[in-house]
């Protein structure tokens, strides 16, 4: 299922007052995508503002550069347009779904395992990103019209969802979109630093610690990392542990890979999911009422311990065999 782009540019036509909102724990193509839309609407002379369930990641920040970042749900929504730009669910919306589920006018989106919400639904689960939509939208309208820092923003969205464009999500028209940004002006270099390259020391900290709590189970076919919420000390926090599901997928002969996080709230964590090697770990997500892709989702368990939490999913593993 592909997006009617001449819709989509339709729907956003009438909009004058907008908020781009994103899902919570946001990530590259969940920022890029939201930022740039921002850009574009404001470029055709709406209003238009972003907000994150939760705060944006300090090496994220860069690309919401040339738009109103919001920290709280503005006051009064009576004659604003709410678009959800990369949410796959109503869930993702996390401490705002209660004052937004029922407002979103409209959603662009492009994951596989989701659940519609929104009054209008643009979603197709065959583009690498949101932001591979969202480029098709601007290259119509025409890339001049965004400011650089746009461009840059979409650049990173697709560059984020694709792994640096190493993942299997990557198609020809992906390196297309890529270059046509690149012809445009956006320097790939920088961004692709940004994005991949640069860490906080507390990043580095947290990486370290993930390692030495990899397991392997199945034989090896299986790889586990577990960190408890004790564990965020010493100036750590759950998002310092963002790639640790990359350190998980990197040894050789895993097919699925698994990262447990203790959330705040005793007793809830959150899971991420890759696949290698084109093993399905969506159906494992969904067993947990979560989402994704194919080869990367998440969920979240409620459960006594993360050594709990990764038992029910290894169960879940083994009835999917």
């Amino acid at each position: 299922m592909s997006v009617d782009i001449s819709a989509l540019r339709a729907a956003l036509d009438g909009v004058r007052d907008a908020l781009v909102v994103g899902h919570s724990h946001p990530d590259g193509d969940c920022a890029g995508s939201a930022a740039s839309l921002a850009a574009y609407l404001i470029a055709g002379g709406a209003r238009a503002r972003v907000l994150f369930p939760e705060p944006l990641p300090l090496r994220l920040r860069f690309l919401c550069d040339g738009v109103e970042l919001l920290e709280t749900l503005p006051d009064d929504l009576d004659d604003v347009t709410v678009i959800c730009t990369d949410v796959a669910s109503a869930v993702q919306l996390g401490g705002l779904r209660e004052a937004l589920e029922h407002r979103v006018a409209i959603r662009i989106d492009h994951h596989e395992v989701s659940t519609p919400y929104a009054a209008r639904e643009f979603v197709d689960p065959a583009a690498a990103a949101t932001g591979e939509i969202l480029f098709d939208l601007y290259a119509e309208t025409g890339l001049s019209r965004l400011p650089m820092t746009a461009k840059a923003a979409v650049f990173g969205a697709i560059a984020s969802d694709t792994g640096c464009f190493k993942y299997a999500n990557v198609t020809p028209s992906t390196h297309l979109r890529a270059a046509a940004l690149l012809t445009a002006g956006v320097d790939g270099a920088r961004v692709n630093q940004l994005l991949f390259d640069t860490k906080e020391m507390s990043q580095i900290r947290a990486e370290g610690l993930a390692q030495s709590r990899l397991r392997l189970f199945d034989g090896g076919r299986v790889s586990a990392i577990v960190i408890e919420n004790t564990d965020y000390t010493d100036g750590l926090v759950m998002a310092d542990f963002e790639t640790a599901v990359d350190i998980a997928r990197s040894v050789r002969g895993v097919q699925i890979a698994i990262v447990i996080k203790g959330a705040p709230k005793a007793g809830v964590y959150r899971v991420s999911l890759r696949g290698n090697d084109n093993t399905s770990v969506s159906g494992i997500a969904a067993a947990f009422g979560g989402g994704g892709h194919l080869l990367a989702a998440g969920c979240t368990i409620e459960a006594a311990s993360g050594d709990a939490a990764l038992q029910m999913l290894l169960r879940e593993i083994e009835k999917e065999k």
